[in-house]
């Protein structure tokens, strides 16, 4: 009978390990999140997240990881964003596709995606033309855009619902960073993959000066989100998976606090007394971050001003 618990002890032992192991397939490295829930990123040891330096400490180049998320019900498996365009490996389309499909195991696969930018539909040509996979989409934030196969694909309204089979993902729309970004709850299992909607902790982006009124509302809805007992979230195990995991940098996971810490940030923003640096960017008008806590919007000074002004 000892020998027999042991045994059990071993298999045990070794299942948490594999569920835990990240593996690699041409540009990507997948990992687990939870059952059948899983965290794609288009990076390897040939081009690892992040920033590159030499032995000597000079820069060599940055991978800016674009991450997907593929979760598997018991009869629908969806994928979530569909990353950069990756050029520097040229088995990238192929990997990509097994990786989801191995992985769906014949359930049908649809696709969606948290907000209208070329990081995040990068490799939507590897399933444009698959006719196995199916396109679920927010209707505000995709409507205009051709690039869809329109016999395979749904638009949604806002705060609509997808039942996989054992994992129901509801939607919420938390606008800003793009018109009409778009979170994806996995209902009861205090997990939501945000794309960029809040930011991957190393700050929120907000292009000009009427995205930010737009955030404010955006998070005052997240957090009545999260705190509606309706919605069976608790606060304490509450994980945020963004578009870019390795933006987090110290932090070991974005949780409600960083939602609350973006909450006080918008209010000290507000008053005129928010912690700000420089800061300088592609984009001229991303001259600033703004820090509370775990929390940081990249905006503009100028415009920062003229809000709190606006409010007095």
């Amino acid at each position: 009978m000892k020998s027999k618990i042991f045994l059990l002890f071993i298999i045990s032992l070794f299942c948490v390990g594999v569920m835990a192991q990240s593996i690699q397939k041409g540009p990507y490295t997948i990992s687990v999140i939870a059952d059948n829930v899983f965290h794609i990123e288009d990076s390897n040891d040939s081009n690892p997240a992040g920033y590159h330096y030499d032995a000597a400490g000079n820069s060599t180049g940055t991978n800016n990881c674009s991450d997907m998320y593929l979760v598997i019900g018991k009869e629908k498996a969806l994928l979530i964003d569909l990353s950069n365009k990756i050029t520097w490996d040229d088995t990238a389309d192929e990997s990509l596709r097994s990786l989801v499909y191995e992985r769906a195991n014949g359930k049908q696969l649809y696709i969606t995606v948290t907000h209208n930018h070329g990081d995040h539909l990068g490799m939507l040509p590897v399933f444009a033309d698959d006719e196995k996979a199916m396109f679920w989409l927010p209707k505000k934030e995709f409507e205009s855009v051709d690039r869809f196969p329109s016999e395979r694909t749904t638009y949604f309204p806002e705060n609509e619902s997808l039942d996989l089979g054992g994992f129901l993902i509801n939607t919420l729309e938390v606008p800003g960073h793009t018109a009409h970004s778009t979170l994806f709850f996995l209902k009861d299992r205090n997990i939501v993959f945000s794309g960029d909607a809040i930011g991957s902790g190393n700050g929120v982006w907000l292009f000009n000066a009427e995205s930010f009124p737009v955030y404010v509302e955006g998070v005052k809805n997240l957090i009545q989100y999260i705190e509606s007992p309706a919605n069976n979230i608790d606060l304490e195990k509450l994980t945020v998976y963004g578009g870019h995991a390795w933006q987090k940098g110290d932090l070991d996971r974005l949780n409600a606090q960083y939602i609350y810490d973006m909450r006080t940030l918008i209010d000290e923003i507000g008053e005129g007394t928010a912690y700000v640096e420089d800061y300088a960017a592609t984009f001229p008008f991303l001259n600033a971050n703004f820090k509370y806590g775990t929390a940081i919007i990249t905006w503009n000074k100028e415009a920062a001003k003229e809000y709190a002004e606006s409010l007095r």
